[in-house]
């Protein structure tokens, strides 16, 4: 049986979301200083300031993109977890169910032959002729 995980957010999550958040940053700032390149440059103090007043907006936007992608990236993996559960569960059950029912053929197969049996003994017993054949045994009729 396999173990679950207790937590949801797993390192390698932590590693992807940091990795994101590292990305998104660097693009953030070669946007902003080439828009101040294509704006009129008035030096890197101007790139600081923009930076300074436009960082907050990027932080709730880069978090909330984070949050977004790590939440699918889980979902689709526990979906996948499940799935392959599932699958292992079906698989089993199919097997138990086949076993079931050969044990279940079984029992009625032998049944048969044991109704049939009493009925020849019975015959046999009262002197009556019996030619009834056996049941039937693998498909095949006995004579």
């Amino acid at each position: 049986m396999t173990e679950k995980r207790g937590s949801l957010f797993t390192v390698r999550d932590a590693e992807s979301a940091i990795i994101t958040y590292t990305v998104l940053g660097l693009l953030y700032i070669i946007g902003i200083c080439l828009y101040e390149l294509v704006a009129g440059w008035n030096g890197v103090l101007q790139v600081f300031v923009k930076l300074d007043t436009t960082s907050p907006a990027f932080n709730r936007t880069a978090i909330a993109f984070i949050v977004f992608k790590e939440g699918v990236d889980i979902m689709l993996r526990r979906f996948n977890e499940w799935r392959v559960e599932h699958t292992q569960n079906l698989a089993k059950a199919k097997e138990q169910g086949i076993e079931q029912g050969i044990e279940q053929g079984r029992a009625e197969a032998y049944q048969a032959i044991a109704a049939w049996n009493t009925r020849r003994l019975a015959a046999e017993a009262k002197g009556i002729l019996f030619n009834e054949p056996p049941p039937a045994q693998n498909g095949d009729e006995h004579e």
